[in-house]
């Protein structure tokens, strides 16, 4: 028996010993080295699909955060535009609303009207009747004077037709001088009224007479409509400066320099015309005043009539025509207003 097992035993021991040989020679550790590649890429393909699987995930994460960032920062803009006028109170962005320069350009196109088509008009009126006052009062006088010699003249003739003058004509064989009043070259003293009968220049005297009346209440009723005028005027002037306040009070409203600007040269076009029609207002009662039979040239006594009255309303009424028209620089405000209107 303890032969059998040592036998048994020598046999283990050769096995092991020629199981181990086959190992160094067969190279063994190749094997394992392999077996551990092996067993390592079976690893690395199972954790693969880990990996990438877990990298998508990480992505789409990223881009659900992402898209929310932006979601909710779409969301959070209209509260901040919101804010804006309750942390900017001042009322220096905002224009103001078309309509209300609309109304601007209508108060300063209705002033514009009536200083145009009334006042000018008005005016222009006045001044040609201050100049056929002028000429009228230019032709009274020498109509006077022919009236007169006219009538000297007649009253001489009826005195030579007398009976009584033609018995001293006969009896002294002197018929006058009645040839010299007769043909082109005429040396009478009164042959100017030879030719003309006094009813016509009686008609055109009273004529005159006449037309220099209705001039004068023409300068009265014209002067009265450049008041009404004026009036009418102002409260154009007031309706605008009213309105122009009611704007600046609004806070939500910024300043407009050009609307500005209209109501500063409608204010000042106000003023120059106040000022041209008190000065016109002291002229025409001057021009009144200088209605007298002196200054017309005519005397109580017939023939014995001056023309020194008559120069003085004629220098008169004539300084006034010149003086009536305004100056440069108001005509140069008037236009300026005037083409503001136009634009």
């Amino acid at each position: 028996m303890t032969d059998t097992n040592n036998n048994n035993n020598n046999d283990d021991a050769e096995k092991m010993r020629l199981a181990f040989e086959q190992f160094m020679l067969s190279g063994g550790k190749n094997s394992k080295n392999n077996n551990n590649s092996q067993e390592k890429n079976s690893n690395e393909e199972v954790t693969t699909p880990q990996s990438t699987s877990s990298k998508s995930k990480k992505k789409k994460k990223k881009k659900r955060q992402s898209t929310g960032a932006t979601s909710n920062k779409v969301v959070s803009t209209p509260p901040a535009t919101t804010k804006q006028p309750s942390s900017s109170p001042q009322p220096t962005t905002t224009t103001p609303n078309p309509k209300i320069k609309k109304r601007y350009y209508q108060l300063l196109r209705s002033f514009n009207d009536k200083v145009k088509h009334t006042w000018m008009d008005i005016d222009e009126q006045l001044l040609s009747v201050l100049q056929n006052i002028v000429s009228i009062r230019g032709r009274v006088p020498h109509e006077w004077k022919v009236l007169s010699q006219a009538t000297r003249y007649h009253q001489a003739k009826l005195v030579e037709d007398s009976p009584e003058q033609e018995e001293e004509f006969d009896n002294d064989g002197n018929h006058g001088d009645d040839w010299k009043s007769y043909g082109h070259q005429e040396t009478s003293s009164q042959s100017v009224s030879h030719h003309l009968r006094i009813d016509d220049i009686q008609l055109a005297l009273s004529h005159d007479l006449e037309q220099h009346e209705k001039m004068l209440t023409g300068l009265r009723s014209l002067m009265s409509n450049m008041a009404e005028c004026h009036d009418a005027l102002g409260r154009i002037v007031d309706n605008l400066w009213q309105f122009h306040y009611e704007v600046e009070n609004n806070e939500g409203m910024n300043k407009d320099e050009s609307l500005e600007h209209i109501v500063t040269c409608v204010t000042s076009l106000y003023q120059m015309l106040s000022m041209e029609l008190y000065r016109k207002q002291n002229m025409i009662p001057m021009v009144i005043d200088s209605m007298k039979d002196e200054i017309l040239g005519m005397n109580n006594e017939l023939g014995k009539g001056h023309d020194v009255g008559t120069k003085k309303s004629q220098t008169l009424v004539r300084e006034c025509c010149k003086s009536w028209k305004r100056s440069s620089s108001d005509e140069e405000l008037l236009l300026s207003v005037m083409k503001l209107g136009e634009s």
